[in-house]
């Protein structure tokens, strides 16, 4: 249905320096021939537009609190790594989309102070603690490596949506691509989306805009995706047919900010493999 109201010609990254506190619960279940896996992940967090200049979009994100449902094993991991992002300096360019993290040097230097407790932590649940550790160094250190490690976050992705200036009043839907780096391993889950205004929400007087689509076969490799997955369930390779479909739904404020934030994952393997995952974001 056509919108009835339209404000401007598009829509804007705000430049307002003010702080936004969000509440953001992440759900994710993970089903295979080994025992089930959920996982719930609740943060608070503040996100502050700093500046805007010659490089782009500055903005400071401050995981405020993090807490995790399930540290079993890789998990535990997972939770204590995820505090190096805890305070992030970032630039955008003026889509919105992450282009840079300015204080990743700070953020080296912390885990470097963290890698003697964890390695003494989980050396004993992690095979190759020495290269997992080089691993995690090689990551940090690598500007495109940490980039892609911060922008396929739950809470990044639904904070900063490239969503502006790609004239979203004028056009029935754009096409995207949302990539989600080392998603099987080493190989990463490409997805195309369609990115479109469907409303504006009574209430807030924001754009109501839907990204949706499924996997980006081309970009996809899924003869490397089948391979590990048949390797680590004992599942002829040719018996797994890998099909995913992603959505986002975003309730921006009547200055463009983003005010409520819903995403969907879900990658199924008839018989072998599903990942549902859904994550709500509101500002408080």
């Amino acid at each position: 249905m056509a919108l009835k109201v339209t404000k401007k010609n598009d829509i804007y990254l705000s430049n307002n320096p003010y702080s936004i506190l969000y509440e953001m619960d992440t759900y994710r279940y993970i089903k295979s021939p080994e025992e089930p896996v959920e996982n719930r992940i609740q943060i608070k967090v503040k996100k502050t537009f700093i500046r805007k200049d010659d490089f782009g979009y500055l903005f400071s994100v401050k995981v405020i609190d993090r807490k995790q449902s399930n540290k079993d094993d890789v998990l535990g991991v997972e939770d204590q790594l995820a505090n190096l992002q805890n305070k992030l300096t970032l630039y955008t360019d003026e889509h919105g989309d992450i282009i840079s993290i300015v204080n990743r040097g700070e953020i080296s230097e912390k885990w470097y102070e963290q890698k003697k407790f964890f390695k003494k932590e989980h050396k004993h649940h992690i095979e190759n603690i020495n290269q997992f550790i080089e691993g995690v160094d090689a990551i940090i250190k690598n500007h495109d490596e940490f980039l892609n490690l911060v922008k396929k976050s739950e809470i990044n992705t639904l904070l900063f949506p490239p969503i502006y200036q790609h004239n979203l009043l004028v056009e029935d839907a754009i096409k995207q691509q949302k990539v989600w780096h080392d998603f099987f391993d080493t190989t990463a889950l490409p997805v195309k989306l369609d990115t479109k205004v469907v409303a504006i929400n009574e209430d807030t007087l924001g754009y109501q805009i839907i990204r949706s689509g499924d996997i980006d076969t081309p970009g996809f490799d899924e003869e490397k995706a089948s391979q590990l997955l048949s390797t680590l369930y004992d599942v002829h390779k040719y018996n797994i047919k890998i099909d995913g479909s992603y959505l986002e739904a975003l309730d921006l404020s009547e200055d463009d900010s983003v005010e409520e934030a819903t995403s969907l994952m879900n990658i199924e393997i008839p018989g072998v493999y599903s990942y549902r995952q859904i994550s709500k974001l509101k500002a408080l």
